[in-house]
């Protein structure tokens, strides 16, 4: 049987069977788009489904003290942010959530949002930013308020490696975004991505459903924490 191809119909004709419908490459199905969100969805509802809190035994140790011994700015210079802190309740037994914050402002502005409620969970809990340079970073555009900016980075230590946090592609000095819950005897007891991971969606249009599951997973952990 020979076979001739003519590439300016592009189309194939066997002349063994006479004439036949001319060969033609399949339409796109209208369904494909739709099947690749869903896909997307379903991918991202399945790392969302794997964030949880630790149990203390397979926790990573934190070195608390020495976060809370960096150079620490009430609010950025120059800024109209005003400083917000909960200090003077702070005690043995504060659960502390850092905003570890490179490029990404959506969990800085979440967790504001949502810090009264974590409040109410746990009086003493203390709020902090974690970030490369306190004299240059801007948390956020839309907040009234600042929290207490860290300097993650300086001589002999860098505080992202330590939580596990470094951005493989930051130069050694920037992070990869997340909020990080550490409990009162200093373990790392839940991670909440932002621009990756289960998060790599939160600042998107359809980001919604991400940023929602992440807040309640921040207050699961809160109220869990305060209870144990």
């Amino acid at each position: 049987m020979k076979v001739a191809v003519n590439r300016k119909r592009s189309r194939v004709d066997l002349d063994d069977d006479g004439d036949q419908p001319r060969q033609s490459l399949p339409l796109p199905s209208p369904t494909l788009s739709v099947g690749n969100d869903a896909l997307k969805r379903s991918r991202t509802q399945s790392e969302l489904e794997e964030l949880g809190v630790v149990t203390p035994e397979d926790a990573w140790t934190v070195d608390v003290a020495s976060i809370l011994a960096s150079n620490t700015l009430p609010s950025p210079p120059g800024s109209s942010l005003r400083p917000h802190n909960n200090v003077d309740k702070y005690d043995a037994r504060s659960i502390i959530v850092l905003c570890v914050q490179g490029n990404v402002r959506l969990h800085y502005d979440l967790l504001w949002s949502t810090l009264p409620q974590l409040y109410s969970l746990a009086p003493s809990l203390q709020a902090f930013v974690l970030c490369r340079d306190p004299s240059t970073h801007k948390p956020s555009s839309t907040a009234t308020y600042s929290l207490p900016l860290i300097q993650a980075v300086g001589p002999g230590y860098n505080h992202f490696v330590r939580l596990g946090l470094l951005h493989p592609l930051g130069g050694g000095e920037h992070p990869l975004d997340a909020l990080v819950v550490i409990d009162a005897q200093a373990k790392r007891r839940l991670v909440l991505p932002f621009g990756w991971g289960a998060g790599k969606h939160a600042d998107t249009p359809a980001g919604r459903i991400v940023q929602t599951r992440l807040m309640d997973l921040l207050r699961m952990c809160v109220e869990t924490l305060a209870g144990e």
